[in-house]
């Protein structure tokens, strides 16, 4: 049974051809603003948050069908017959799940730092050290950082984190749904079973220094989408659009204009395939 979508919350910026961009697990719109406005130059660009996500309803469900339904109405809602995705991470999965499901809608799949395939628990850490913040007694964001250091290593991860932290009279909460996420990541971190029905160009964009899309993985890309193409930046980890955007959305614009034409295909990366 289809689950019942709800309606989401999003941000519509440009004319002309729309794009839709969804974001990864425990992010929201906000972290794809810079994107979204360097696209409405010459796009209709609809940047929106994943239920349990930013400003969007919060619910227990949390499966790709579900987040696919929502999409799915909210391009019914705003009359969107086509568009071009672009997804980062769990947006990227349900970017190639919505593909599938249905085709005849999307004409340009622009995947980000994420395969067609199950992935280890790696953000166990990550929701450890969410739980470390004690948002009773919060008062700052530099505070929450420190809380969740003994889990996190990596500064920028908290700092990443730490701006979905939102403050009110009543005091400090999570801009995410925390514990429907971290019920639902096991079967997040699965990656369902695609029927190959989208034929369109397809771009997966990796970041150099990321452990997402490793070359062993490309086989893979090129069985699951044959006519696709791989770019790598050299100076990005997991989050490209914000650790090298200038070359990132110079990708996308090229991408979304020439197609995979514009790209080596996924034969002449590493001599792989």
């Amino acid at each position: 049974m289809t689950p019942s979508p709800v309606a989401l919350h999003y941000e519509e910026s440009g004319g002309g051809l729309p794009v839709i961009i969804m974001h990864g697990l425990l992010g929201s719109l906000t972290n794809w603003r810079a994107v979204a406005r360097s696209l409405a130059g010459q796009y209709r660009v609809i940047n929106l948050d994943l239920r349990s996500h930013g400003q969007s309803p919060w619910t227990d469900e949390m499966s790709y069908s579900a987040l696919a339904a929502d999409v799915l109405a909210l391009m019914d809602r705003l009359g969107l017959a086509h568009a071009r995705l672009l997804g980062h991470s769990l947006g990227g999965k349900l970017a190639m799940v919505l593909a599938d499901l249905a085709p005849e809608r999307f004409t340009h799949l622009a995947v980000i730092d994420i395969a067609p395939k199950a992935y280890p628990a790696w953000h166990q850490e990550v929701f450890s050290a969410l739980r470390a913040v004690d948002l009773a007694h919060l008062r700052s964001r530099e505070a929450a950082s420190a809380m969740m250091a003994a889990h996190l290593f990596d500064p920028a991860v908290r700092a990443f984190l730490t701006a979905n932290l939102v403050h009110s009279p009543q005091g400090w909460r999570w801009r995410f749904n925390l514990d429907a996420l971290q019920a639902n990541y096991p079967a997040a971190s699965q990656m369902p079973d695609l029927q190959g029905f989208f034929c369109g160009a397809t771009l997966f964009v990796r970041g150099a220094q990321s452990a997402y899309i490793t070359d062993a993985d490309i086989p893979l890309l090129a069985a699951t989408y044959p006519q696709g193409c791989l770019h790598t930046l050299s100076d990005a980890r997991h989050w490209p659009h914000i650790e090298a955007p200038e070359a990132f959305i110079a990708t996308i614009r090229r991408f979304f204009a020439e197609g995979c034409a514009a790209f080596a295909g996924f034969a002449a990366q590493n001599g792989r395939v």
